[in-house]
C-alpha cells in the first residue's frame, strides 16, 4: 500500500462501496474495471489507479469480486469496527443527522448530545438526554471518537477550542465556519457549496 493517498481518492472510496453495495444487492459476484467504470461513469484506469493505492485486489482475466473488494475497502476505511459521536446542536439539522446515524450507519453509536437552548436541556432525543455545554464538556472528555457539530458558527468555533486534551478523533462539522484542530481530523462540510456547483452546471451544460 501506498503511504501517500490524496483526498480525491478517499473520496471516492465511499462511492465505490455504494456501488458494490448495489452489485451485491443484484447478486452479481464478480465485475471488470470496465464493467464498473461504466457503471460509476469513471474510467477504468481511475478505478485501478485508485485501489492500487491499496493492494489493487484485481485479478487478470477475472476482475474484481464484488463481496470481498466491498470487505477490503470497508477495512481499508476503518468502517469494520464502532465508532462513538457527540452532537453539539441539537436543532432540526442536529436531529435530522442524529436520525440519519441510527438509521443507516450501525457503526456509529451516539453517545451524548448537548445544545445551549434552555427549551432543549433535559430533552431527550433517540433516547438519549440532552446536556448543557458544561455537562458535556466533561462528556467530551472521554469516550466520544467523533464530535459532530451542527450548530452555528460561533458555537463551533468554541467547542473547538474544547477538544484538545480529549479522546476526540475526529470532527464532522457542520458549523458554517472551517476550523481546523491540532492532532484531530476535521471534516468541514458545506451544504450550498454542492448546491452552488449544481448550479454552475444548470448554466454551463457544456
Amino acid at each position: 500500500m501506498n503511504n501517500y493517498v490524496s483526498d480525491a481518492v478517499i473520496r471516492r472510496l465511499p462511492r465505490y462501496r455504494r456501488y458494490l453495495k448495489k452489485l451485491q444487492d443484484q447478486d452479481i459476484q464478480r465485475i471488470s474495471s470496465k464493467e464498473l467504470g461504466e457503471i460509476m461513469d469513471v474510467t477504468a484506469s481511475q478505478i485501478r489507479q485508485d485501489l492500487n493505492h491499496f493492494g489493487g485486489f484485481g485479478q487478470q482475466g477475472y476482475g474484481y469480486g464484488v463481496a470481498e473488494l466491498d470487505q477490503k475497502l470497508e477495512g481499508i476505511m476503518g468502517l469494520d469496527r464502532t465508532y462513538t459521536m457527540g452532537f453539539v446542536g441539537c436543532g432540526k439539522m442536529g436531529q435530522s443527522v442524529i436520525h440519519f446515524i441510527n438509521g443507516n450507519e450501525p457503526n456509529f453509536k451516539i453517545v451524548a448530545l448537548c445544545d445551549n437552548r434552555p427549551e432543549m436541556i433535559g430533552r431527550e432525543i433517540e433516547g438519549i438526554v440532552v446536556q448543557d455545554k458544561e455537562s458535556f464538556r466533561q462528556r467530551m472528555r472521554t469516550g466520544i471518537d467523533i464530535l459532530v457539530i451542527t450548530a452555528p458558527a460561533r458555537i463551533a468555533e468554541e467547542v473547538a477550542g474544547d477538544i484538545s486534551g480529549t479522546e476526540i478523533k475526529g470532527v464532522w462539522n457542520f458549523g458554517h465556519t472551517d476550523f481546523n484542530v491540532k492532532g484531530v481530523k476535521v471534516i468541514n462540510v458545506h451544504l450550498s457549496d454542492s448546491l452552488h456547483s449544481l448550479c454552475y452546471y444548470i448554466n454551463h451544460p457544456d
